[in-house]
């Protein structure tokens, strides 16, 4: 079975909070790069998203619910709208590409709203985060415990259907 991308609103919020509950203690520390990720703090987490901002996407399965979810936090360094990229998947869904095409569909959004560069933050021990960064291309360093992941976005092309940026 396939899963489908989608733009995801702030109606959305309550199947974000329900996959990103659904995380196991070490998954919810791998995609929150933090030891223990409470209940409260993933609930707070899926408030604080900035819909018609952010870049939010989603895996849906054929039941609508959400298997995956990639959350670009859109800021702005020196006059450049820069993403930072964080991810999960469900634990039944891994292994299969999902999140490359997550990672994908973000730098896609990304190029759309006309950001400079993609970034991405995650744990040493984060070997599935880290080869998706790698694959799309980014280049990692290492600051202590945690990798850095960076690249550019290619400019749109003219008459590219782009996002409105908020």
């Amino acid at each position: 079975m396939q899963l489908a991308i989608a733009l995801l609103e702030a109606a959305d919020r309550p199947r974000i909070e329900a996959h990103l509950l659904r995380l196991s203690a070490g998954d919810r520390s791998l995609r929150f790069a933090a030891g223990l990720v409470t209940d409260d703090t993933v609930r707070a987490y899926a408030g604080r998203i900035r819909h018609g901002h952010d870049i939010v996407v989603g895996l849906i399965d054929r039941h609508d619910a959400l298997a995956g979810l990639a959350h670009g936090c859109v800021y702005e360094v020196r006059g450049q709208l820069h993403v930072e990229a964080a991810f999960s998947v469900d634990e039944a869904w891994r292994g299969q590409g999902f999140g490359a095409r997550l990672m994908e569909a973000v730098q896609v959004q990304a190029q759309a709203i006309g950001a400079a560069r993609v970034v991405g933050i995650c744990a040493v021990r984060n070997l599935p985060m880290r080869r998706i960064f790698e694959r799309a291309g980014m280049a990692l360093t290492r600051e202590e415990d945690e990798m850095h992941a960076e690249g550019r976005v290619a400019p749109a092309c003219a008459g590219a259907p782009q996002r409105a940026a908020a």
